[in-house]
């Protein structure tokens, strides 16, 4: 789902809008970081379990394909896996936005980067703080949404203060 920017409604006041710090050395940090844990992560899986997978496998296939397919499952395809986690991740970054409004609560690239959510504040039983996230659980579903980022005490005060004040 492509990212769209958010409109406000008619008659709709903005109460508080956040968005992930974007500047050049965050990103620049979680993409260097990003990388070291894809790297780290698949040389220790590989590690871990490519002599058991090629054993196991050459019980099933002869031994050059059990190589070869262990080669390609743990040099390819388990580190692309890795790397697409770490590309989403600072995708989020860069689309993340929370919105709350007097009418709703508009959140864009959270919890995945493509997520988006527009959910209205009479759907709200509860809206929560804990350790930079917020926990929102609807009245219609009974789902509880977790949304991460800095800025999440504030939004929540905003949203308590208002709610508050109606």
């Amino acid at each position: 789902m492509p990212h769209v920017e958010f409109e406000i409604h008619p008659g709709e006041n903005l109460l508080y809008h956040a968005t992930p710090i974007r500047k050049w050395y965050v990103i620049t940090w979680k993409i260097f970081s990003d990388a070291a844990i894809a790297i780290i992560l698949s040389f220790i899986i590989h590690s871990l379990l490519a002599g058991i997978t090629e054993s196991a496998l050459t019980s099933v296939l002869p031994a050059i394909f059990a190589g070869v397919l262990t080669q390609i499952l743990f040099l390819g395809i388990i580190p692309l896996g890795i790397t697409a986690w770490a590309v989403e991740d600072v995708a989020c970054t860069l689309t993340g936005e929370f919105i709350l409004t007097d009418q709703r609560i508009c959140i864009q690239g959270s919890p995945h980067a493509w997520s988006q959510s527009d959910t209205p504040l009479e759907d709200i039983s509860s809206l929560t703080w804990h350790r930079d996230a917020i926990f929102v659980r609807n009245r219609s579903s009974r789902k509880i949404q977790v949304h991460m980022f800095s800025e999440g005490k504030l939004f929540a005060e905003a949203y308590k203060q208002y709610i508050g004040r109606s």
